[in-house]
Formats: C-alpha cells, structure tokens, sequence
C-alpha cells in the first residue's frame, strides 16, 4: 500500500506513534472503564495529564519562574482580540506585518483600542520582513508572527526592540529551539505541532498582568486563567490529551535541537528543488523563509490545479495554496517526515519532465 504524506496547512498530521498510542488509549476494554475524556477535570486521573503537560512544555521553551504557561481555547483569532484587551488598555499596540495572519491581528486590534502599525511589507507582497519604524512612546508591546502560513514567510529570531514583544507562533511552535524567555507574550494553536485544534497555549510573563485593566470580563482576564491552573472552566480534554503525546514524542526525539535540524534539512530539500528549477518559483527572500510552510508557483499556473490533483493520486494530500494567495504550498511541520518531501521532491522532477 502507498504511503500518503499529509502536506496539509492545519489541522496538520501526527506523529505516527502518536497515533498508534492514541489508539490504545482510546481502545474500549472489556470492562468499559472511562477513558481520559470521560473523566473529571478535576480528579487525580486528568489532573496527573495537566501537570505533566505544563511540566513538559515548561522545559521544552526553557521557561523560568518569571512566565506563566496556560492552555486555553478559542486559536489565534480570539487571542488576536484578547492580548489587546488585556495587555494595551490606555496604551498603543504596535504591529509588525508580514502577510495575512498579522493584518488579521492588527484589524482585531484597532477594534479593541489603538494600534499602529511598526512596519509592513505589503510593498513587496510580503516576501521580506520590513524595517521596524517609530514606536509610540506609550507602546504597550510590539507585536510580530514568527511564521505566516500564507506567505511563507518566517523571523530567524524575535525582533530587537525595547518594549514588550507579543508573538503569534502558531504555525512554528516547538518546531525549533526558541529564546522564549524573551518574550512578553506569545500565542499557538495546537493544530500545527502540538496536536489537534482546540488547544491554544500562551505564554506571558508575570509583570505584564499588572497592565490588565479591572472590569474585563472574567472569561477574558488572562489572570483568572493563572489563578484557575487554566482549568476556569471544563477544557478541550482530547486536546490536551494529544498535545502530552506530542511532547512525549518529541523528547522521545530527541527535544528540539533534533526536531529542528530535521525541519531545517526538510525545507533546505524543497527550496532546492524550486530553486534548481525554472519552472517553480518561490519569491520570498533567502533569509527570511519559511521552514514549515513553503508556498511556491508554476511557471504556468494553469497547471496548479493539475498539480494538486495529481499529486493527491499519488498519496499527496494537502499541497494546494490558500485561497488568498493560490499556487501550491507544501506544510513541513513537525510529524511530517524526510520521506514525504523526499516523495514531493521526485514528484516535482517528474511533473515538470511531463508538462516543462
């Protein structure tokens, strides 16, 4: 039988041992015990999976006392509105934009409050990191997202700048070692690298939740959150469930200095292949690409759609771009193996030697 390697944007493919061991986990015995989702939140058994959890994603980003890690619900369109709300009340929030993820950001700001835009690259079509303009002096934090999913294009490190950052990391949490200390916040989804949709951690360190304003709603305090352990209300229980798996597994592999050269092999194979190439085309500037996700075009794009149908036959799913943009874009997350890009890669050769 074909291997099929799943290239998708997200929700993105496990770990195959995550899999195999969510299967067992979930298998119903002969006695129908409870599995870990029909249990209570707050009983020995789940509370044994959220301390290990927050343990292992602790060490992971190399935090210290001065961060607090919670788990919470809702992706990166609710925090686009909640770090505003908490973190720039009577201030300005300043915004970094380098594709679509960060205007989206930026749009639920400027409806919360007042928000500035630092620096954006749309002169280009988002294929570089712009320069870092005047910040307000009364900036309440700069925010930038270290990968955009759309554009491809990826910080190497966080920006330099001498007021609080706030990072979107969705798309390239845990994908590679990471100075997460130095930031103020930082927002992920898990259903890139840490499992499946409906689990969102963030990060923010403790000296900025003295800038939450009193009367938000209590849903929406980022401290009632750190005094409830991220357990205010019944969580997504599977969610948090798969995301301990993942993290098993990437120390299993190794940690992220592993993961992270993997990521990097993987990409530098694709981009080599679009570059040796005159009939792909990838525009985002060297420096400045992404490892997880690589958009690239045809020469002819009248073939893309060729393209992606073909290349699902072949056991590539996934591969077709985003709707804002088109093409193709090729998601290397972490589960994604050097097998699967290896397969895209012959794909590609073959493609071009059928319709160049």
């Amino acid at each position: 039988m074909r291997r099929v390697h799943n290239f998708s944007a997200g929700p993105a493919a496990l770990p195959d041992p995550v899999r195999d061991r969510l299967g067992e986990l979930f298998a119903v015995p002969s006695d129908r015990r409870p599995s870990l989702v029909e249990v209570s939140h707050r009983g020995r058994q789940f509370a044994a999976v959220a301390e290990e959890l927050l343990e292992r994603l602790k060490r992971l980003m190399a935090l210290g006392q001065d961060h607090a890690v919670l788990l919470l619900q809702g992706g990166a369109n609710l925090q686009f509105a909640w770090v505003p709300m908490n973190l720039a009340a009577n201030r300005t929030a300043a915004y970094l934009i380098t594709g679509h993820w960060g205007r989206r950001a930026l749009a639920e700001a400027e409806r919360v409050g007042r928000a500035v835009v630092a620096g954006d690259s749309a002169v280009c079509d988002y294929t570089a990191i712009p320069e870092i303009g005047h910040l307000p002096t009364d900036c309440a934090y700069l925010h930038y997202t270290g990968n955009e999913t759309i554009h491809g294009v990826q910080f190497d490190l966080p920006p330099a700048v001498g007021v609080p950052l706030a990072a979107d990391l969705s798309s390239e949490f845990l994908s590679r070692p990471y100075p997460y200390r130095d930031l103020g916040l930082a927002y992920a989804g898990a259903q890139k690298n840490l499992g499946v949709a409906g689990l969102t951690v963030v990060v923010i360190r403790h000296d900025l939740l003295k800038r939450i304003p009193e009367g938000l709603p209590k849903y929406f305090d980022y401290r009632t959150w750190v005094a409830s352990d991220s357990l205010y209300n019944t969580p997504c229980s599977f969610a948090w469930v798969v995301a301990l798996e993942v993290l098993r597994w990437i120390d299993d592999a190794g940690g992220l200095a592993v993961i992270g050269e993997r990521n990097a092999a993987k990409a530098d194979a694709l981009y080599q292949a679009i570059d040796g190439s005159d009939f792909y085309h990838n525009g985002v500037e060297p420096g400045c690409r992404s490892q997880m996700n690589v958009p690239f075009r045809l020469a002819n794009h009248e073939l893309e759609s060729r393209f992606v149908a073909e290349a699902e036959q072949v056991g590539m799913p996934g591969l077709k771009g985003h709707r804002a943009l088109g093409g193709i874009r090729a998601s290397l997350y972490n589960a994604l193996s050097s097998e699967a890009v290896e397969s895209l890669v012959e794909f590609m050769v073959e493609f071009e030697r059928r319709y160049g």
